[in-house]
């Protein structure tokens, strides 16, 4: 039984290794005198100005200081030190920021050891910040009072060397929760205080008209056979190529950019639409977009776009007053077509914290409308309560 049971956990550790295993030559072996013991932490923050290492620790009733920790990802490590039986080895993830399979394992000369396979948690700050942003204020101060907890019981640890880990490995360990629950104390303190101010005016130079065919609710009938027929957002004037800002600092979920004319025939006209297809139709419409997840838990739609500009990328950090892009044009201009204007919409995040950072496309296009069947002078109202 216990045969079967040890062939069948070698041969899942041989497809988890596939990668390497028949190329390199390198043997599986299950030495009960080596394993895997703890880790200082098992998330990994994959970013540029984190520090992307952790520390393992073996137990080995032999000298394994010459191993290496082998990865999926493309990880470097050390020996650090050992104490008694214990090896403790430090692994960096900061040559792969792109990384997305924590499993790591012991390989000793050609052999892998596999009492010593681990994950650890591999994520970026831009994916918690981005998961934070789905919380509401009290959640968010809840998370803190959490955190509150780790960063008292830590403290003492939060200064120490790296000195002697193998003696100290509590006070490392210790450093490392104290620093993980700042980051996410840093992130949220970042949200709470940027939902203390207003939105910018997307379109430098550019102020906000008060007709009602430029704000939401202003109803749409020529489209009525492939949308709802509805405006959903706010329409600034201006000129084609105004520069478009981020109106406040968030997440980037999404990019469209190179939309083509051609692009308009994946519209579906009918009489008896599904919810989900006139979302679909009204995304089309919007040719090249780019879409922001706000520190005041919104996503906001950037839409008929000319050009996105080349530092904005998905699930990247976008910094209030950054450039988005370039203002376009609405469907197939004709000759003499001056309605040049940014479109944007401001979809209201509905507090869902079991679906915090998981939503999908079509969700954010799902969420209602910032001013909502509120009135013409409603609107004005919240225009601007909201922007400064």
């Amino acid at each position: 039984m216990w045969k079967s049971t040890l062939g069948i956990i070698a041969a899942s550790l041989v497809i988890w290794l596939s990668g390497y295993s028949f190329v390199s030559g390198w043997y599986l072996v299950f030495n009960p005198e080596v394993r895997f013991v703890t880790s200082a932490g098992d998330t990994i923050y994959l970013e540029e100005d984190t520090d992307a290492t952790t520390v393992l620790v073996y137990s080995s009733n032999f000298n394994i200081s010459w191993a290496t920790i082998n990865s999926l990802c493309d990880v470097s490590s050390k020996f650090l030190d050992s104490y008694k039986n214990l090896y403790f080895f430090e692994v960096d993830y900061g040559n792969d920021l792109n990384c997305d399979n924590g499993n790591v394992v012991l390989q000793l000369w050609e052999e892998i050891y596999g009492n010593t396979i681990y994950k650890l948690d591999v994520t970026k700050g831009s994916t918690v910040f981005g998961t934070y942003l789905d919380y509401s204020d009290s959640q968010l101060e809840d998370v803190q009072d959490q955190l509150q907890y780790d960063l008292d019981t830590n403290a003492i640890f939060k200064n120490y060397n790296n000195i002697d880990i193998a003696k100290n490995f509590k006070y490392y360990k210790g450093k490392n929760l104290y620093n993980n629950a700042q980051l996410h104390d840093d992130l949220i303190t970042l949200i709470l205080e940027g939902r203390k101010q207003k939105y910018l005016t997307p379109v430098q130079g550019r102020g906000f008209s008060d007709a009602a065919t430029k704000l939401p609710n202003s109803g749409r009938p020529y489209r009525d056979t492939y949308t709802d027929g509805i405006h959903h957002g706010f329409d600034i004037d201006g000129a084609h190529g105004d520069t478009a800002i981020a109106l406040d600092t968030g997440i980037v979920v999404r990019v469209v950019d190179g939309f083509d004319d051609s692009d308009f025939s994946r519209i579906v006209y009918g009489s008896n639409l599904w919810d989900e297809q006139k979302l679909k139709n009204l995304d089309i419409l919007r040719g090249n977009q780019v879409w922001v997840k706000t520190l005041k838990w919104d996503v906001v739609f950037y839409s008929h776009l000319d050009s996105v500009d080349g530092a904005i990328i998905e699930w990247d950090l976008v910094k209030r007053w950054q450039i988005i892009g370039k203002t376009g044009v609405t469907w197939v201009p004709e000759d003499g077509y001056d309605d040049y204007h940014l479109h944007f919409a401001i979809m209201v995040n509905p507090y869902d914290i079991l679906r915090a950072g998981n939503y999908d496309f079509g969700e954010y296009m799902a969420w209602d409308w910032l001013g909502k069947w509120l009135s013409h002078s409603e609107v004005i109202q919240l225009k601007n309560d909201t922007f400064e």
